[in-house]
């Protein structure tokens, strides 16, 4: 816990005259003390070995109240043994506030994700975006920031002018109003795989002719977005994913045209001899790229350079954008040009992640061969109806728990080769473990009426519990600096190991009424620190299973 850690920082800063950060207070393994300090560095400050700075440590601190006992072990580890009653009693204390000890932040954060493209479901590759914008959201709304959510379509530029065209030649009205997406994405695939390089040309002038502002192409357009926002929403609000706003490229287009125009006055893009702009970079590892086609249409990086300006006029302080790894380049070309524009009041982020992998194979959306999301979410209701041999009634959020802790507990840099099997286990380190975990301890409760108190001598399986449950505020400022929700899902993981193994060895209802009061109490700390954490995922706390 921070605020322990921070008075053993300041008591040996003062011991020793020496610099102790909160960082060098370390937290080991528990036959090791509650908290370590290693002296190395001090003794590297002071001029004197690591174990005579220890021993001085030790001498001077060993009389506070909190310190049950000090031990020095190796070169000049000195391992703090807290009092039981003490700590316990400061970790319920934080964990019973607002913010749970969490380090509160200040700012307006805008933060970026979904962004799926008109006139196509969204599919399995964007269930890792889904959930991870999502859950650094409510993690950024909890630790103190005003966080404003956005879903800014992919709704401008050539394909769009595809599936007008498509619908221009083989469009039928009655399947678009029985099933408008389904109808949409199948012309789509169609001209993708019919059209000759004229069928292509055609496309792009229809393209042209939204950005253009042509009367039946922008009706058609306005048409197929609005359908499918409509669709999406029915798989954000099965996964409990809501947005404050949304937005999309069309919003910014006209003002990316404008910004063409000024950055070629301003020397910063040039053009070529077919008509097209680009934007050389200072930096050797930045290549050139394309801001305007010769046809005069405009690109991704155009309209994004136009919605950071947006943004910094809004005042947000920080701008988050939830893409994948495969758009590093893009950021950092987005992020250079805009420097060059003079943006400098908004901090910009690329929350970038690794790809999901399916046993099924790759997918295209272009050939058809896709995986919609809203398959995913029909799989893993029907497996999660029937897992361990156990009949599970509310599979749904079972199912939603496991996709969910499946996509976040692995490092956002990292791919995922997702297994079904893996995902759905109650055995350990998974969305329907941490669930059935919390369900458990609510069960506990439900049977006794005794409140919680903290009386009695702790034994070793029970202290074990309070540290672990200390640990839930630095984990969750953690996630907040690194933009990882993986910090909370393997804590989780980890609390949820101690708190099933204090489950099985110290019995709750059959215990004396001192000893039941103290793990009463334990168990309604569990509770809170794990409904909070799974409401952090996105992850639904049930009340049975």
């Amino acid at each position: 816990m921070k605020k322990v850690k921070r008075n053993l920082a300041d008591e040996l800063e003062e011991a020793l005259g020496a610099e102790v950060d909160l960082n060098d207070i370390e937290v080991p393994d528990g036959e090791h003390g509650d908290f370590a300090y290693p002296a190395m560095k001090a003794a590297s400050e002071l001029g004197d070995s690591p174990r005579n700075i220890a021993e001085k440590a030790k001498d001077t601190l060993e009389e506070l109240d909190f310190v049950e006992k000090i031990e020095i072990a190796g070169p000049g580890y000195v391992n703090f043994f807290l009092d039981k009653k003490f700590y316990t009693e400061e970790v319920f204390e934080t964990l019973d506030t607002e913010m749970m000890g969490v380090e509160r932040k200040d700012g307006n954060a805008l933060v970026e994700f979904s962004s799926p493209n008109l006139a196509k479901p969204m599919h399995v590759g964007h269930l890792r975006n889904n959930v991870l914008g999502d859950s650094l959201q409510r993690i950024m709304r909890f630790a103190g920031y005003d966080v404003t959510s956005e879903n800014y379509i992919g709704d401008w530029g050539t394909k769009h002018g595809q599936v007008i065209y498509g619908y221009k030649l083989w469009g039928d009205e009655q399947k678009f109003q029985n099933a408008p997406m389904d109808h949409m994405y199948e012309l789509y695939v169609k001209l993708n795989q019919e059209a000759d390089e004229e069928m292509q040309e055609t496309a792009r002038e229809w393209s042209k002719k939204i950005e253009d502002g042509d009367k039946e192409a922008v009706e058609l357009w306005e048409r197929f977005r609005e359908a499918t926002i409509e669709y999406n929403e029915v798989d954000y609000e099965r996964m409990n994913i809501h947005f404050d706003r949304v937005t999309g490229e069309s919003v910014v287009a006209e003002h990316a045209e404008e910004l063409i125009e000024e950055g070629l006055e301003k020397g910063i893009f040039e053009k070529d001899d077919d008509g097209s702009v680009y934007v050389e970079f200072e930096d050797e590892d930045l290549p050139s790229t394309i801001i305007k086609r010769s046809d005069g249409s405009t690109l991704y990086l155009t309209r994004d350079l136009a919605n950071i300006i947006k943004r910094e006029n809004e005042e947000f302080d920080y701008n988050f954008y939830v893409v994948a790894t495969e758009q590093n380049l893009h950021f950092k070309q987005l992020f250079a040009v805009a420097k060059q524009f003079g943006v400098e009041d908004i901090v910009s982020e690329h929350i970038s992640y690794g790809l999901l992998h399916l046993e099924d194979g790759s997918i295209s959306s272009s050939k058809g061969n896709i995986i919609t999301l809203r398959d995913v979410l029909d799989e893993a209701k029907e497996k999660a109806q029937k897992v361990d041999e156990r009949e599970i009634g509310n599979a749904e959020a079972v199912g939603q728990g496991a996709l969910k802790y499946a996509n976040l507990s692995v490092s956002r840099q990292k791919d995922i080769e997702f297994s079904w099997d893996r995902a759905l286990s109650f055995e350990g380190d998974s969305g329907p473990y941490l669930q059935y975990s919390n369900v458990r301890a609510k069960s506990i409760l439900r049977k006794t009426e005794v409140e919680g108190k903290l009386n009695g001598e702790f034994n070793q399986e029970e202290y074990r519990l309070v540290k672990k449950l200390g640990e839930f505020p630095e984990k969750v400022d953690n996630a907040v600096e690194a933009r990882d929700p993986a910090k909370i899902a393997n804590y989780l993981s980890s609390l949820c190991e101690v708190f099933n193994s204090f489950y099985h060895s110290q019995p709750v209802l059959d215990a004396d009424e001192k000893d039941r009061k103290r793990r009463v109490a334990l168990i309604e700390n569990f509770i809170s620190v794990t409904d909070k954490g799974l409401d952090l995922l996105g992850i639904e706390a049930l009340e049975e299973m």
